[in-house]
């Protein structure tokens, strides 16, 4: 059978592949039209994600505690970065996460830079009893006040941590003031076929409070941030980078959490507060050397393109102050292999770069 050849302009907007607005102006028959189409779906590796549905949001108690999911690859984490005045950076995670052949567990992790010129971090495991919500006090405590998570994230949300292993560390801090936290719709993003919620509770935030390394405690003040994010899939599998970010200055600044799959297509969303004003921007495309970021190896520059025409892209160089592993905190083979299964082996690259919006703090971490 034949067929006359049909001069067409096929307009392909795939955004999530950085391809936009891809015309083809071919003389085709409809069969090979349809394979044209097919091809451009499967050669290019696109990863499939839909943004949460609903309109932008205040940030609220319920999105503070757990979203449990029947998953025995679930896992959830509650994190924050704190910047402090005297040039030290401090970095805290709360996990619930499934080991193999030990069930599931709750992690806490800390971990300091420059501190007094030094580093130090900590790792331990509980199990899951000793992860206590209280939504009267809209409160998260571990191992019996150990660890807290205390009051609604914003002013006067109060995070601690105390372990004692290979020295005591001991952070105790208060947020003094916080620009709300803004969520889109639900929270929850579909990337290929799983889900990934996530939560900016403070984008920006001052706080006050006491650190301590081993019998040296100071008092420390700074700003922080802190987003939370819970998926029914190993990190690993779903993202091979995640990118959060943060600013130091609280009356324009962009602050969020990006993850990149295998093939390069980006997710998450991050925060545009200007003018008293705070909107949810997506990425559109991250560029390496103004070509897509290939996300097998960590990038030696970013360029993140959103989605919002009116945000400016950021862009900056990934000169790390730190390269920290998470395997790192854990000790023995045992529990190191334990952790390395159900995370996934983790590193974290922490720097500060400047950008056109200002001083960006940013973290990129690879499996």
């Amino acid at each position: 059978m034949n067929f006359s050849p049909l001069y067409v302009v096929i307009a392909i907007e795939i955004t999530n592949c950085n391809i936009a607005n891809l015309l083809y102006f071919i003389p085709m028959t409809k069969l090979s039209k349809i394979a044209l189409i097919l091809l451009c779906l499967t050669s290019f590796g696109i990863s499939a994600v839909n943004n949460p549905t609903g309109e932008a949001r205040t940030a609220d108690a319920s999105d503070f505690f757990r979203h449990p999911q029947k998953s025995d690859k679930y896992n959830e984490m509650w994190s924050y970065v704190f910047v402090l005045d005297n040039g030290a950076k401090v970095y805290v995670n709360y996990t619930w996460m499934y080991v193999p052949t030990q069930g599931f567990k709750i992690g806490t992790d800390f971990s300091i830079w420059n501190f007094k010129g030094g580093s130090h971090s900590v790792g331990r495991q509980y199990p899951t009893d000793r992860f206590v919500e209280n939504k009267n006090t809209n409160s998260i405590s571990i191992n019996n006040g150990d660890y807290a998570m205390e009051k609604s994230p914003g002013a006067g949300h109060r995070v601690l941590f105390s372990a004692s292993k290979n020295g005591k560390k001991f952070l105790d801090v208060t947020f003094t003031n916080a620009v709300s936290g803004v969520v889109p719709g639900d929270g929850i993003f579909n990337v290929d076929g799983n889900k990934f919620g996530l939560y900016v509770h403070i984008p920006y935030g001052r706080i006050k409070g006491r650190l301590g390394i081993g019998d040296d405690t100071v008092e420390v003040s700074g700003y922080g941030y802190m987003d939370h994010v819970w998926q029914n899939e190993k990190p690993a599998e779903m993202a091979t980078r995640m990118l959060t970010l943060s600013m130091p200055q609280p009356k324009s600044f962009i602050a969020g959490r990006i993850g990149v799959t295998k093939n390069g297509t980006p997710y998450g969303y991050s925060i545009h507060h200007a003018e008293g004003v705070s909107k949810i921007v997506y990425p559109a495309s991250i560029l390496e050397n103004e070509k897509n970021y290939n996300p097998k190896s960590f990038p030696k520059n970013l360029t993140i393109v959103w989605s919002d025409a009116n945000t400016p892209p950021i862009k900056f160089e990934v000169k790390a102050q730190e390269t920290f592993s998470i395997l790192s905190n854990f000790d023995g083979f045992l529990e190191r292999n334990a952790i390395k299964l159900a995370l996934g082996e983790l590193l974290y690259k922490r720097g500060r770069s400047q950008t056109e919006h200002g001083k960006l703090d940013w973290t990129i971490a690879g499996f």
